[in-house]
C-alpha cells in the first residue's frame, strides 16, 4: 500500500469543504474510480456495536443498515477477520449459507456483488469501507489494493474529523455513529433485566424486533431508553 497515494486521498477530499463533507467526498471519489456503484462505511464499538458513517447512495445506504441490523455480511466479516472480504456473486450457494439472511435482503434491493475493506490502525479495527456491484463481477488485485487505499484514507479523516469534534464540542459522522452504538449498547443492557437473560440473548432480541418491524437499530434502542418500548410480559 502506497503511503503517498493514501496522502494523495486525503488531500484530494479535503478540498472538499468542510470536515464533515470530507468522508462523503471521499466515498464519492472511490465509486468514481473504482467498477462499483455505491460506498458505505460504518464504524464499530466493539461486537454487536457497529454503526452506519455514511453511503454514497440509497443502496448503500440499505446495505449498511441491514448488517448492523443482521449482524451479518461483508462489513461484518472485514471488521473481525482484519482483512478484505470479496463476493464477485451473491447467488453462489456456499454465500447464502454463510450469511442467510444478509444474503436474500441484499439482492431484494438489486446487490450482486459486495465487498468490504477493514478501516485498521495498527491492531485496532475502526470498522470497515462497503463496495457494492449491481452486476456480477470481481474486482482486481489493483481494484482491491486501491480500495484499501480508499478506506486508509477514511480512517485518516475520520480520526481527524474526530479530533475536531472533540475540540469543537460538536458531533460530527463519527462522534454520532459511537453515540449510536453507545445507544444499542445501554439498550441492550435495559433488555437484559426486563427479559432475565445475558447480553447476546438481549441484542438477538433487539435486532430481531428491528428486523420484524424494518426499523433501525439505534431507533428501536432508543424507545426502550426511553421507555416506549419494552421486551418482558409486562409490555402485554
Amino acid at each position: 500500500m502506497s503511503v503517498q497515494r493514501v496522502r494523495e486521498l486525503v488531500r484530494a477530499a479535503e478540498r472538499a469543504g468542510p470536515a464533515r463533507a470530507q468522508v462523503d467526498h471521499l466515498c464519492q471519489m472511490a465509486v468514481a474510480e473504482l467498477p462499483v456503484d455505491g460506498v458505505g462505511l460504518s464504524v464499530t464499538g466493539g461486537p454487536g456495536r457497529q454503526s452506519k458513517v455514511t453511503a454514497t447512495d440509497d443502496i448503500s445506504g440499505r446495505i449498511e443498515d441491514l448488517q448492523v441490523l443482521l449482524g451479518q455480511g461483508p462489513c461484518v466479516d472485514a471488521v473481525e477477520l482484519g482483512a478484505p472480504v470479496l463476493i464477485p456473486d451473491l447467488a453462489e450457494p456456499s454465500i447464502g449459507l454463510r450469511w442467510p439472511v444478509f444474503t436474500p435482503a441484499a439482492s431484494a434491493v438489486g446487490v450482486r456483488a459486495s465487498f468490504a475493506v477493514p478501516l485498521v490502525v495498527g491492531d485496532v479495527r475502526l470498522g470497515a469501507m462497503d463496495l457494492y456491484r449491481a452486476e456480477v463481477g470481481q474486482l482486481d488485485k489493483v481494484d482491491v489494493d486501491e480500495a484499501q487505499a480508499y478506506a486508509d484514507a477514511a480512517v485518516e479523516l475520520l480520526l481527524a474529523l474526530q479530533h475536531t469534534a472533540a475540540a469543537d464540542a460538536v458531533s460530527g459522522p463519527v462522534a454520532a455513529a459511537w453515540a449510536g452504538s453507545s445507544i444499542v449498547h445501554q439498550a441492550t443492557g435495559m433488555v437484559m433485566v426486563q427479559i432475565d437473560g445475558d447480553a447476546a440473548a438481549a441484542f438477538a432480541s433487539l435486532r430481531a424486533r428491528a428486523y420484524q418491524e424494518d426499523r433501525a437499530l439505534h431507533d428501536l434502542a432508543r424507545d426502550v431508553l426511553e421507555r416506549r418500548v419494552r421486551f418482558d410480559r409486562a409490555a402485554e
